[in-house]
C-alpha cells in the first residue's frame, strides 16, 4: 500500500507542476498511472481495506477544501494559463497529492 500511496503522491506532484508548465498538453502525466495496477497485492486484506476507507473520508474532505481554493484562484494566471481554464486537472491532481499524502501519513501513524 506505501508504494501505491506514493506513486500516487508523485504523479499529483509532477501532474500539477505539468499543467502549470504546459497547460492540457500536461495532463499526459495521467498516463504514468497506468503501473497502478501493478504494484502491491492485487486481493487487500481487512486492515487494508479499513485502511483504505480511512483514507478515503480524509482525501474526500481535504479535495473538497482544494476546489474551493481552486474556485476562489481561478482568475489568477500561472505561466500563461488561466487556473480557472484548468480547473478540472487541478482539481485531478489535488486528489492524487491528497489520496497519496494522506494514505502516508495515515500509514506511519498506524
Amino acid at each position: 500500500m506505501t508504494k501505491r500511496f506514493l506513486l500516487e503522491l508523485i504523479v499529483g506532484i509532477i501532474g500539477l507542476i505539468a499543467v502549470f508548465l504546459f497547460g492540457d498538453a500536461g495532463t499526459a502525466v495521467i498516463a504514468l498511472l497506468v503501473v497502478h495496477p501493478f504494484i502491491g497485492k492485487k486481493k487487500a486484506d481487512e486492515r487494508e481495506s479499513q485502511l483504505f476507507n480511512k483514507v478515503g473520508n480524509v482525501t474526500a474532505a481535504l479535495t473538497l477544501l482544494a476546489a474551493i481554493g481552486i474556485y476562489f484562484a481561478s482568475d489568477i494566471v500561472v505561466n500563461g494559463y488561466q487556473i480557472g481554464a484548468h480547473w478540472l486537472m487541478l482539481l485531478v491532481f489535488s486528489f492524487l497529492i491528497v489520496h497519496g499524502a494522506s494514505g502516508l501519513v495515515i500509514i506511519r501513524r498506524g
